[in-house]
Parts: structure tokens; C-alpha cells; sequence
């Protein structure tokens, strides 16, 4: 058996040490999500934008990065929901959504803004009046 040194075992339990200049960067940065089957996003709790993502089946993520009840938990003061103040009094929670589900609605979008800018070309080739080109100048 080998045996460690008080030294060695404190810097083993030590976390990564973060230089001053980078720990302010990236406030909301997460480690050790499953970016592989998982999109997250941090939504604000502003003027019903929460209730929109659970509608959207995005449920809440906690500070190990598991789901946080059924998305209908309104506990005040005992949530478990990964959250951070963003300024001005706004907390975001941290939320997050099956991939598969997130490349559904990125289709849906990409096929509305298709057919908006399709209806938009349409109207501008109908409603088109260049005028006339007079190559009588005079100087």
C-alpha cells in the first residue's frame, strides 16, 4: 500500500485553480453537462418566458445538472433549479431540452422565415415600379 503525503492529498482534493483574469469571463458557463443529448439555454424570469419554455417541454436543470421536478414546482425559497441573478433583479434559470426535440423546432423556424422571406420576395416582384431610364441627360 502506498501511502500519500499530507501534501499530495491536499492537491489532489484541491478544484483547478482559475487565474483571476478568466473567472469573470464566462459568468455563466456550466461544466459537466451532457451536451450530447442535451441543448441548454439560460432563460430569465421575465414576463412569462418561463412558462413559455415548459410549455415547449424545456424543463429545469439543477446544480448537478439533472432535471428538477415536474417543471410545475413553484416553491419559493426550496428550489433546487440552477439559477443566477443576471442584473437589474432578473434571475435566469438554467433549462435544457432533448436534442432531438431542439432540431424539431430549429426545422420549424428555418421552414417560417423560408416562407416569410418567400411572401416577401413575391409582393416586391408584384408591387416593382424601377420608373423610366431617360439616357437624354443633359449637362
Amino acid at each position: 500500500m502506498t501511502r500519500i503525503s499530507r501534501e499530495e492529498q491536499v492537491k489532489e482534493e484541491r478544484p483547478v485553480r482559475v487565474p483571476v483574469s478568466e473567472a469573470n469571463r464566462d459568468r455563466l458557463f456550466v461544466a459537466g453537462l451532457d451536451h450530447d443529448t442535451y441543448m441548454y439555454r439560460w432563460v430569465n424570469d421575465t414576463e412569462g418566458r418561463l412558462a413559455a419554455f415548459l410549455a415547449g417541454w424545456w424543463e429545469f436543470v439543477d446544480q448537478n445538472g439533472e432535471p428538477v421536478g415536474q417543471g410545475t414546482d413553484q416553491s419559493a425559497g426550496t428550489s433546487s433549479k440552477f439559477s443566477k441573478g443576471v442584473g437589474r433583479g432578473v434571475i435566469s434559470y438554467l433549462m435544457r431540452i432533448p436534442k432531438t426535440l431542439w432540431l424539431e423546432d430549429q426545422e420549424k423556424k428555418e421552414a417560417k422565415i423560408k416562407e416569410l422571406e418567400s411572401a416577401n420576395v413575391s409582393a416586391a416582384k408584384r408591387n416593382a415600379d424601377y420608373g423610366n431610364i431617360n439616357n437624354n441627360a443633359r449637362s
